[in-house]
């Protein structure tokens, strides 16, 4: 997959420029603009370029030079890594309101991870560096809410490499449906996650491979912990999954 570059004039991903009909739920949810008028989340805005996405389009690739900030509008971002056998981690899970590519702010090395749409349909404003740069000029208040960002990530990743660390996939597996149902208010008897992630999905969040997630899968259902149709898991005993 080719690497994308907003600073020439033409992009190969700008769709659009960005309006605020385009984006107009963005402002009222997004933390990034807290603090902010109005008329400066407008302005903002519209130095983006709206760009919709399908499910597992490739945003940015492995290797590629990191020459774009994304803010993700609506959907789900997936920030991956691939290993030289074909294994991949997801490290990140970016919601609506949340950046990606944040890094290339300060880090000008080819970038060591790969970013995907994670849902049938997502989309994502995308800033050329540069332009982030001067609008974190224009707006300080951008940059104190990216550094809070970046914050909550590490936590995260420290979170995730304990976890891979010290815990068997199977344990992980169980959290990971748990934490899953209770973003969505189902952890509870009778509780379902629906679409849930296939197997393959679960194998990146848990960095390890389809056929051990598989079988992972048909264990807790063997104990009675969930139960798994086409595209959803119900929950058969939240107690099981704590």
């Amino acid at each position: 997959m080719p690497s994308y570059h907003l600073d020439s004039a033409k992009s190969a991903v700008a769709s659009q420029r960005a309006t605020g009909g385009e984006v107009a739920g963005l402002g009222a949810s997004c933390a990034l603009f807290h603090g902010l008028d109005p008329q400066a989340i407008r302005s903002i805005i519209a130095r983006g370029y709206h760009r919709s996405y399908g499910k597992n389009e490739i945003v940015v690739t492995q290797g590629s030079e990191k020459r774009l900030v994304g803010l993700a509008v609506s959907g789900l971002f997936v920030v991956r890594r691939c290993s030289a056998n074909g294994i991949f981690l997801s490290l990140q899970t970016i919601r609506p309101g949340e950046l990606f590519c944040e890094m290339s702010l300060i880090d000008a090395s080819e970038n060591q991870h790969e970013v995907a749409a994670g849902s049938e349909t997502s989309s994502a404003l995308l800033f050329s560096v540069r332009s982030f740069r001067e609008l974190m000029a224009e707006h300080p208040v951008l940059s104190t809410r990216l550094v809070e960002q970046m914050a909550d990530r590490i936590s995260s990743l420290a979170e995730l490499s304990f976890e891979l660390a010290t815990m068997k996939t199977d344990d992980r597996l169980r959290k990971a449906i748990s934490k899953l149902a209770q973003e969505t208010n189902q952890l509870r008897d009778g509780g379902t996650i629906y679409p849930a992630p296939t197997h393959a999905e679960f194998a990146s969040m848990l960095g390890t491979t389809r056929e051990v997630v598989s079988r992972s899968i048909v264990a807790l259902c063997r104990e009675g912990s969930i139960e798994t149709s086409r595209q959803s898991i119900t929950i058969r005993s939240a107690d099981a999954l704590m």
